[in-house]
Parts: C-alpha cells; sequence; structure tokens
C-alpha cells in the first residue's frame, strides 16, 4: 500500500521548502540583477482581476507589485480576457508581447500557443536546474505539458495559490455524520487498506439513497456531482494518450474509458443512487445541507468552501479505484502554467518576475492544510495524493476537443446513444483536432 504514516505527514509539514533567494535556487541570477527598462510587463489571464486582488488583500504579499516595479524597474498590469490563446497570438503578431507573462492550462490556450510558435521554449534558455528545483507538482505538471520534448511552462500564476501543490487536484468528500448513522464503514479506512472501489460506491450508495420523510420522493442520496471523465481516470484510463510512435492518439473509446461511462450511468441510471442534476451548485448544495452523502467533484480550489459551510462531520479521500486500476489515481482538472512570448524582449527576466511575484515560502503547508483539510485524515489524503500523482488531467487539449467529448457524454447520459457508439463517432473529430493542434 502506498500509504505515508502520520508522523511521516507531520515531518514533510514541518520541512520548508524555501530558499533565501526565490531565484537562485531556480537557477537564475539573484534579486536585482535584472532591469525592465522601465517597460510595462502585462500579465494575462482569465483570471486577471482575481490575480491583482490577491496582491492586494492577501497579507503576506501586498506591496509585492510595488516592490517589484522597483527591483525590476517596470510597470505590471493584469489583463482579463475570456479568450486567451486568440488574444495572446493578436499580441504577438502585433508586435506588443514583448514584456508579456501569459497565465494558460492544457485547455485554456497552452497547446494552441505552443504549437502555433506563439511561444518561446524555455528550456532553450533556462538553465536545467530551474526545472530540476521546481516544487514537485509544479515539475510534475511542467512534465506532463512539454511539447516537442522541450520545456515551454515556467510554473503557474494564481488567483488563490496553494504552493508546493496542485490547485486542481479532485478528491470525493464524505459525509462522515451521515454515513455513522446509516452504520457504513469509515470511508478513510476503506481508503487505507486499498478497498476504496467503485463497488463500494455502489454499495453505500444503495444504502444512503432514500426517502426520508415519506413522502414518496428520493430525499437522501449517495452520490453528488460524479462525471466520467475523472471515473476514466480512476480505472487507469485517459481521453488521449501518446503512442508508441509519438503521437498523440484519442483513446476515448479504449474499454477502460468506456467501463467508466458504464459505471457513471449506472450509478445514474440503473442504481439511481447520483442526485440526478448537472448544475454543480445544486449538487454541491445538497452535499453541504446533508442530503448526500459522496461528493465526487472536490478540487482543492473548492475545499475552503467545504471548510467554511459544512456543519456535518465530514473528510475526503481520493477517487475510488476502477477494477482496471492497481493503485488509487488522481484526477486533475487541468494543468496550469506560465508561457513566455516567442518575441520576449527579456524571457531570462521575465521568468524571474514570475518567480518573484509567486513564492513558494509565501504559505506554508501548514497554513495550507489548516485551509483544506477538516482532520488529520484528510490532511493525510491530501499529501499522499501530491506525492503520488503522476501529472493526469481529466480535461484535456483545447476547446475543440473538450467540446466534442462534453457534448457526446451528455447525449450518452440522456440516452440518445450509447457510450461505445458515442465514443467511436467522436474519434475523428477529436483525432483531427489534436493532429491539428499539436503539428503531428
Amino acid at each position: 500500500m502506498k500509504k505515508l504514516a502520520l508522523i511521516l505527514v507531520l515531518l514533510l509539514l514541518a520541512a520548508p521548502y524555501a530558499f533565501a533567494d526565490p531565484l537562485q535556487y531556480l537557477g537564475l541570477d539573484p534579486v536585482g540583477s535584472y532591469d525592465l527598462g522601465g517597460n510595462t510587463v502585462t500579465i494575462i489571464s482569465w483570471t486577471g482581476a482575481r490575480m491583482e486582488q490577491y496582491f492586494d488583500s492577501f497579507i503576506p504579499v501586498m506591496g509585492r507589485i510595488e516592490e517589484a516595479e522597483e527591483l525590476f524597474n517596470c510597470k505590471i498590469e493584469f489583463m482579463q480576457t475570456s479568450n486567451v490563446p486568440r488574444l495572446n497570438q493578436i499580441r504577438v503578431m502585433a508586435g506588443d508581447s514583448a514584456y508579456d507573462l501569459w497565465h494558460v492550462q492544457n485547455k485554456i490556450g497552452y497547446f494552441e500557443l505552443v504549437s502555433a510558435g506563439a511561444a518561446l521554449a524555455m528550456s532553450d534558455i533556462l538553465p536545467a536546474e530551474y526545472y530540476e528545483n521546481l516544487p514537485p507538482t509544479l515539475k510534475v505538471t511542467e512534465d506532463a505539458l512539454r511539447f516537442g520534448g522541450k520545456y515551454y511552462g515556467i510554473g503557474t500564476m494564481d488567483h488563490n495559490p496553494t504552493y508546493g501543490f496542485q490547485n486542481d487536484l479532485i478528491f470525493v468528500a464524505y459525509n462522515k455524520t451521515l454515513l455513522d448513522a446509516e452504520g457504513i464503514e469509515d470511508v478513510h479506512k476503506l481508503y487505507l487498506y486499498d478497498e476504496w472501489t467503485w463497488d463500494k460506491v455502489t454499495e453505500i450508495g444503495r444504502k444512503v439513497t432514500r426517502d426520508i420523510d415519506g413522502d414518496g420522493e428520493i430525499d437522501q442520496y449517495g452520490i453528488a456531482d460524479v462525471r466520467p471523465w475523472d471515473l476514466a481516470i480512476a480505472n487507469d484510463a485517459a481521453l488521449t494518450k501518446v503512442n508508441a510512435g509519438g503521437r498523440v492518439v484519442y483513446a476515448g473509446d479504449e474499454p477502460a474509458y468506456i467501463e467508466a461511462i458504464n459505471q457513471y450511468l449506472a450509478w445514474w441510471q440503473d442504481d439511481q443512487i447520483a442526485y440526478p442534476t448537472r448544475n454543480n451548485q445544486d449538487n454541491f448544495m445538497k452535499f453541504v445541507n446533508g442530503e448526500a452523502a459522496l461528493f465526487f467533484y472536490v478540487p482543492v480550489f473548492r475545499l475552503p468552501d467545504l471548510m467554511e459551510q459544512m456543519t456535518d462531520e465530514w473528510g475526503f479521500v481520493s477517487f475510488p479505484m476502477g477494477p482496471n486500476a492497481k493503485e488509487y489515481r488522481y484526477p486533475s482538472q487541468a494543468l496550469s502554467t506560465t508561457l513566455v512570448p516567442v518575441n520576449a524582449a527579456q524571457p531570462e527576466a521575465l521568468v524571474a518576475l514570475r518567480a518573484f511575484l509567486w513564492q513558494e515560502e509565501d504559505i506554508s503547508r501548514n497554513t495550507v492544510l489548516a485551509n483544506v483539510a477538516p482532520n488529520r485524515e484528510s490532511a493525510q489524503v491530501f499529501m499522499e495524493a501530491h506525492e503520488y500523482w503522476n501529472g493526469s488531467a481529466s480535461r484535456l487539449f483545447e476547446i475543440p476537443t473538450w467540446d466534442a467529448t462534453s457534448v457526446i457524454n451528455y447525449e450518452i447520459l440522456e440516452g440518445e446513444i450509447g457510450p461505445t457508439a458515442g465514443m467511436a463517432k467522436v474519434r475523428p473529430v477529436i483525432q483531427a483536432n489534436l493532429d491539428e493542434l499539436l503539428s503531428q
């Protein structure tokens, strides 16, 4: 069993991953060595306004923008856009991007910009120790995002940073108060002994799902907000894979992925243990109000909301193992990083500026855990997930690929087409998109 003892968890929490100079340990020149010539650095993201608010309101970094402007001799502006790749490509073509930093995801602009030649290959410029010295989950992310054997990303920027951790990693929350009242065994113990499986979820859901008040309507459910693409990761499957020739190919119609969709359908339709809505907030409140035992969509960034709103005793564990998996797999909603434009005037200085603005030591591991984990058991799970996460993400590549998959999943859910036929139907569309996007 890949399990960390609690004493080891506590030792990890006590061990800081901090350095005297946030640049030097990354293989960059020390703070004060760069001069951006009084130019304006534009940080572009779909969360630009919230990033700006972070620096204005989070005490450890308040004044950091003004300090950076003085140290790097620049002005810093945040720009928010709903279409990151298009705006950034326009800025490159217009010559306006020489002092840009682009916040992207594998589903929001990354591959589109990299494959179009709009981003600079940073492994051609940065020393090898830059990537070697990134915090572990950031390094896993950058490894997963390599394109043509090269690194393009330089670490993430965020309005809600969890330094050293993956902000989009997804967990399953459980209502311990509800489960105890129903006489159901402890979910965390199931997780510890590698017995946390799809079959156990089915068993729990059947016991829990029922009419509580006798009005003839089901008002307590086993599951809220389960999603097939996350189940696929838990079954050691993925929407895409890299074949023996190095080509990225569609894999959503392979048996392990279809198995995940079928399990999803079984919980929704056959067993009817999943709360029947696709509304995110309705699912969230169903769990918060104590009317669902398991909540299958809890990214790290959503954990503080549960910490604030839950009154019942609760915790979280990994996704349950699918029959194709030999160990727990940890879905991530997306992979985030920062790109430097191909026409950057001073790329090393821009890298150094990002590293200076977002420093891991701004938030301790203990602080992160205090914000996300309701108990020691959940803290243990949180640490183990980040120890064993392999860079897998459930929402892969750009919007056309994701849209095609989402539409077909909803058609499958509505019974308009079967899982095997549906996922095979979108193969040519998605493969063509991948080939064009990745120039393969």
